[in-house]
């Protein structure tokens, strides 16, 4: 089994072309697999739906004009 990716790769994404969750789910299986696991500053073992639930629910991600877009206001920089 392959270790977790830090979340922050999925944000980078974002940070370099906003997205439709389904082009960010496209390019997050492109990038890391299908079967990828994710790992946060504190917490493990996120799936892709549980990860995007934790950055909307934790306002790292907004949603405008049909793309998602990383709130850098709050983004730890690490």
């Amino acid at each position: 089994m392959s270790s977790e990716i830090h979340a922050h790769a999925v944000l980078n994404l974002l940070k370099e072309c906003p997205m439709s969750e389904p082009e960010l789910r496209h390019a997050v299986t492109n990038e890391f697999g299908q079967d990828v696991r994710f790992r946060t500053c504190k917490l493990s073992g996120f799936d892709l739906d549980a990860l995007l639930a934790f950055f909307i629910k934790r306002d790292k991600i907004v949603q405008a004009e049909g793309k998602w877009h990383v709130n850098a206001a709050r983004i730890c920089n690490h």
